[in-house]
């Protein structure tokens, strides 16, 4: 079926100017069994455009209707059967209704009242329609709701708006050429040639359960779903992804992945996800860039990874000492306070333990009296910079212990985020190019943020050597261990330029 999508995709966004990502979204949530939301003004196409979806699919019934607040459940599931109530059976007339429909769309679905909430409720999730006493499994494929705006704060419609896993903010036509090749050309009507056959589809959601997802992609939901809950339990805007919600979106990857000829969900598939998990339009520019560069380090916060290297290295820094107790090339002397030149310090460990019992005291290179001298920091620069003074530096064995854990958890983090980017660069490169639900514009922003990320890896590799130079203050046994450990990480982890 992926030719036939790729067709039908060609076909319809050839005449929906700019409206690329709502098409795709309504196929795959026809190949899903999900409900697709259009949020957005009136003049959209969204009418025409669901309309067309739906005689793409072969002998499909299209159902419309303009909802207010005082639409009857007569007009959305047909009216009351006469000769049922003859029979005392409340049972209504279903045909050419919303319960005998493959594909309907609901306009303004948020006027939708009490008296018809709660079996579009349950047709819109189970796909079922209670007629009296009888359980009825209706054919629809999916639901279009169209609205000009959000839901208001109500219990009810904030569960109606739930069952609307994919959600487009629908907005007029920016580009200035595509506004002019509107207005002007003569596109005629729009009848789609390519159709989707409803048995195909049914094997196509049959075949996604076998699907599965790789370790990697459920590293990266997961990683998701955790920084959607930290942002709520920060008391920041916050992004209420129900349970429901979450299953229903591995279930369409599954099917994604089974439409685009795959055996396992890529991570590319994830893209999608910015059609799934917005609350309001405001949300969707900053979900789509958290979604990408998830999408791209694995699930790692790469900006977390680099703060927590550079804080590290400060750390690191901030300790670094002097290890040998080798002697000065010239004698430093403390400056008392009458300006004297005093004491005779041949080496530091000698110098650090007289200033580390008089912090305030200067020192001095020179033998000359009434001077003020300099402080211990300067000192031992002044030794390094005019005499030559280069002892081994590092972090004494006490203190090494206790950072050698956080950094080998930071090395950790690298590694994966190394293997994630660098590693499956081509591969990708790869699925993008092969994944037929995603657009052009977000394959650039992926390959963009993809060469970001390789670049983050050179100079956060580059931070890390740094800090590991820190730690050259090992006994030898201990050097040896660790020689060989950085020989196999060389020969694995390794990273030059492309």
């Amino acid at each position: 079926m992926k030719e036939e999508i790729q067709a039908l995709h060609t076909e319809f966004k050839e005449h929906f100017i700019e409206r690329d990502e709502e098409i795709l979204g309504a196929i795959l949530a026809i190949l899903a069994n999900e409900n697709v939301l259009y949020l957005g003004p009136p003049g959209t196409a969204k009418t025409y455009l669901a309309q067309n979806i739906c005689k793409s699919i072969d002998g499909a019934q299209f159902f419309y209707y303009l909802l207010t607040r005082f639409t009857t459940p007569e007009e959305i599931f047909g009216p009351l059967s006469i000769k049922s109530l003859e029979k005392d059976e409340f049972k209504r007339k279903t045909d050419g209704c919303l319960p005998t429909s493959h594909i309907a769309l609901l306009d303004e679905i948020f006027k939708a009242n009490s008296s018809i909430l709660n079996s579009l409720l349950t047709i819109l999730n189970e796909r079922r329609f209670h007629n009296g006493t009888e359980v009825i499994d209706t054919p629809l494929l999916t639901v279009f709701g169209a609205s000009n705006e959000l839901p208001e704060e109500d219990e009810n419609l904030e569960a109606l708006y739930d069952r609307f896993l994919f959600r487009y903010d629908v907005r007029y036509i920016q580009n200035e050429d595509n506004v002019k090749s509107l207005l002007f050309s003569n596109n005629g009507e729009f009848s789609p040639k390519v159709k989707l056959n409803v048995e195909e589809i049914k094997k196509i959601r049959a075949h996604a359960q076998s699907v599965e997802l790789s370790e990697e992609v459920q590293d990266i939901i997961l990683s998701l779903k955790r920084d959607l809950e930290r942002k709520e339990s920060d008391d920041t805007e916050s992004i209420r992804i129900s349970d429901r919600r979450w299953k229903k979106i591995v279930n369409v990857l599954k099917v994604a992945a089974a439409a685009n000829g795959r055996k396992k969900v890529d991570r590319t598939m994830l893209i999608l996800l910015q059609h799934m998990l917005w609350d309001v339009p405001d949300q969707k520019a900053a979900l789509r860039t958290l979604i990408i560069q998830r999408l791209v380090t694995g699930g790692i916060d790469s900006e977390k990874l680099e703060n927590d290297v550079k804080s590290f290295k400060n750390l690191v820094d901030s300790e670094t000492e002097i290890l040998s107790d080798e002697n000065f090339p010239v004698t430093v002397y403390y400056v008392d306070r009458s300006g004297y030149p005093n004491g005779n310090f041949k080496n530091y460990p000698e110098l650090r333990d007289y200033h580390n019992r008089n912090k305030k005291t200067k020192f001095t290179l020179d033998r000359n009296y009434y001077q003020d001298g300099e402080d211990f920091e300067k000192i031992i620069e002044k030794l390094k910079k005019e005499h030559a003074y280069s002892p081994i530096e590092g972090i004494n064995a006490d203190k090494r212990i206790l950072y050698q854990k956080e950094f080998q958890s930071l090395e950790e983090k690298y590694i994966r985020q190394r293997r994630s980017v660098k590693d499956k660069f081509d591969q990708v490169k790869k699925n993008l190019e092969a994944n037929i639900w995603i657009t052009p514009h977000d394959k650039d922003e992926i390959s963009h943020v993809q060469q970001q990320k390789l670049n983050q890896i050179y100079n956060l590799e580059k931070s890390l050597d740094l800090v590991r130079g820190s730690f050259n203050n090992f006994s030898s046994t201990q050097q040896k261990d660790v020689e060989t450990t950085t020989d196999e990480r060389s020969k694995t982890l390794s990273i030059r330029g492309r």
